[in-house]
């Protein structure tokens, strides 16, 4: 399969998550029934807002997009139906002709990047494959156009600065704009620097700094006309207007947040739901006992599936891990053994529509982490990620389009062994990559399964009582 990101996550990738997603569209639907009649998007990328907008009900001619990238703007041109001379680009290694094909250009622009890498390994494998393949590389991007081109067709696209964008819409009554700027600074040029292997007619434009960009685009638009949305990362209280949405912990100490130059009609707009706000708030447990450390587990035993809040998860975490020091999970979920609670595991699943243009695709969901209570008879853990492999179970998590997507589970553990025996059996080691601090980094995937939480218990139960007697039988010889 060529190494490029999978059709759908040209539009519903980026840096925005499906809980971002969710609520931008309800936010866009509620705005075009209140009159808005003009979609903005500055910093296009890949056109994911753009395209979320048109899942929103606004119809491509209404969409206005600009860019400053070579990437953004060969798609937009060929969404356009546009010939690529304007932007007069040249390419070491690549004919006049050749650059004339919007599909060719991008797989150029790739190469070209990888180039520069190639002498690390992983690259340097990756630019045979790009030599190898060219011609399969290349009719995969261009089935990527033409579903874009299907999708947005009818759209305008500049090459312009954000700002300028901004500017000319500041006293329409009737747009609405969603901002998705580079989250550190020169962001864009790093990613896509082919240290000049590549040149084209760049428009100029204004590097966006992150330390005072978002407070000088909240002023610019404090009093426009416009509805302005920003997408923007930071530390809990520093955010540069009154947030409208918040995801917790994209990273230590940062969380991900949806600004607005006008919050409250914003958040009318979205359905009134009130802000989802993270916050260091105390830790709670669930209204249910704990499950006994010799609890009898039979075929009868009656397995639930709940999904309970971060601060409940992280309760357990810690109550049962000395030191617990873990990250939190978008979802996370309890086991409940006849009504008392056994365990908890966090499951992730944006890799299903997260990425940018040049990445591999992912069908995995990740199980972030897995934790029970000690049981004298049975290792409740390998119950845990069988449940967590179920095919009905991830269905209830994911919308159609991840359903579609989704086809495995991987998780990674961290060690001081090469093997992770509770796995064994369950999971398939795919990756061992050492730790000089905890010895290695082990990647495991399993196909989703197609059985309920009652077959998997009859199935966990059969193979426990054969782990229990082949053990036994292992002491005896031992004992001889």
């Amino acid at each position: 399969m060529p190494q490029f990101q999978n059709p759908g996550a040209f539009f519903v990738g980026g840096t925005l998550v499906p809980a971002e997603q969710k609520f931008l569209k309800n936010l866009l639907e509620s705005a075009i029934k209140s009159g808005y009649n003009k979609f903005i998007e500055p910093c296009a990328g890949t056109f994911a807002m753009s395209h979320l907008a048109v899942q929103s009900g606004f119809k491509p001619s209404h969409i206005e997009s600009s860019d400053v990238s070579i990437m953004t703007s060969v798609l937009g041109y060929a969404i356009q139906e546009k010939p690529l001379d304007d932007l007069e680009i040249k390419a070491k290694g690549f004919g006049v002709d050749e650059l004339k094909n919007p599909a060719t250009v991008l797989y150029a622009q790739l190469y070209l990047r990888t180039v520069k890498n190639a002498g690390k390994e992983y690259f340097y494998n990756m630019l045979l494959d790009m030599e190898y393949r060219k011609e399969a590389h290349i009719n995969y991007i261009q089935e990527q156009l033409d579903r874009a081109h299907d999708i947005l067709y009818g759209m305008q696209y500049r090459t312009l600065d954000m700002w300028k964008h901004i500017e000319e819409i500041l006293d329409n009554p009737k747009a609405v704009a969603i901002v998705n700027p580079p989250t550190y600074l020169a962001g864009y040029e790093k990613f896509y620097d082919t240290a000049g292997n590549m040149t084209w007619k760049e428009p100029e434009y204004e590097l966006f700094n992150p330390k005072d960009g978002y407070e000088k685009l909240m002023k610019l638009t404090k009093d426009a006309k416009c509805l302005v949305l920003c997408y923007q990362e930071s530390c809990p209280g520093e955010t540069a207007a009154e947030p409208i949405f918040a995801r917790y912990g994209v990273r230590n100490g940062v969380n991900s947040y949806i600004i607005s130059n006008r919050p409250e009609e914003a958040k009318i707009l979205a359905d009134g739901k009130k802000i989802t706000r993270p916050n260091e708030s105390k830790l709670s447990c669930l209204e249910c006992s704990m499950l006994p450390r010799d609890y009898e587990i039979t075929t009868k035993t009656k397995i639930q599936l709940c999904q309970i809040e971060r601060t409940e998860a992280q309760y357990y975490r810690q109550l049962w891990t000395h030191n617990f020091v873990g990250s939190s999970a978008p979802i996370n979920i309890a086991v409940l053994i006849d009504g008392r609670i056994a365990g908890v595991f966090g499951i992730d699943k944006s890799a299903l529509t997260m990425g940018a243009f040049g990445t591999q695709v992912s069908d995995a969901l990740f199980l972030m982490y897995g934790m029970t209570i000690s049981h004298k008879k049975y290792r409740l853990g390998r119950l845990l990620t069988m449940l967590a492999q179920n095919k009905e179970f991830i269905y209830k998590l994911c919308n159609d389009l991840e359903r579609e997507k989704v086809g495995h589970l991987k998780t990674v553990q961290m060690t001081k062994y090469p093997e992770a025996k509770e796995m064994r059996g369950i999971m398939k080691l795919t990756k061992r990559i050492p730790d000089a601090k905890m010895g290695f980094r082990l990647t495991y995937e399993s196909d989703l399964k197609d059985r309920t939480e009652t077959q998997t218990l009859i199935e966990w139960l059969r193979r426990e009582e054969k782990w229990k007697k082949e053990r036994a039988k292992a002491k005896s010889n031992m004992n001889r």
